[in-house]
């Protein structure tokens, strides 16, 4: 008895040990297909970009008073004389002086004379018993003369004065000038 004792251990053990040993079967592992290979682009590394400073404009402050007064004031235009030399007429103006001027029609041509007296001297001679129209201007009063215009620190249509460290308007083309009637006489 003792003998199928034994066998019957044994016959037990094996049935345990056959339950809990797993029989391994081999599993077929799917074969995966490779991917394409895809080149991406290179990109160039990216340059350092200059970003510029913010800046902020100083603006001047308006002019409390009108900086082209002094400067730009219109010329007077006076008659001195009329005289005929070798039958040509001739009007005599005098002006302040630095006065630019220009005939305003055809026919009458105007010569400098000098300084006389602090006083610009001007000829002028035409058309006999005609009168033409003369624009004499200040020099003084173009607008480079006092303000600096296009500067950032005053707005569209305003110039800078340096000496008051301020904006004022910019003079018209004009500005400073005068029309003067010069009347050509007549020689005997």
């Amino acid at each position: 008895m003792k003998r199928y004792i034994f066998a019957l251990a044994l016959l037990t053990l094996s049935l345990l040990l056959a339950g809990c040993v797993s029989v391994f079967v081999p599993v077929e592992q799917p074969t995966q297909t490779p991917l394409p290979m895809v080149v991406l682009p290179t990109n160039p590394p990216p340059a350092n970009t200059v970003v510029p400073l913010a800046t902020t404009a100083v603006s001047a402050p308006l002019c409390t008073a009108d900086p082209l007064v002094a400067a730009c004031t219109t010329p007077i235009v006076e008659e001195r004389s009329k005289e005929c030399t070798k039958k040509i007429p001739y009007a005599y103006l005098v002006m302040p002086p630095g006065s630019t001027w220009q005939p305003l029609e055809p026919g009458m041509q105007c010569t400098d004379e000098g300084v006389r007296g602090g006083l610009q001297m001007v000829s002028c001679t035409g058309q006999n018993l005609y009168t033409y129209d003369l624009k004499v201007c200040n020099s003084t009063c173009s607008a480079g003369a006092t303000l600096m215009a296009g500067t950032s620190q005053c707005p569209e249509g305003y110039g800078y004065h340096p000496a008051g460290n301020c904006c004022w308007p910019m003079p018209g083309p004009d500005a400073g000038c005068t029309t003067f009637k010069v009347d050509i006489g007549t020689c005997k």
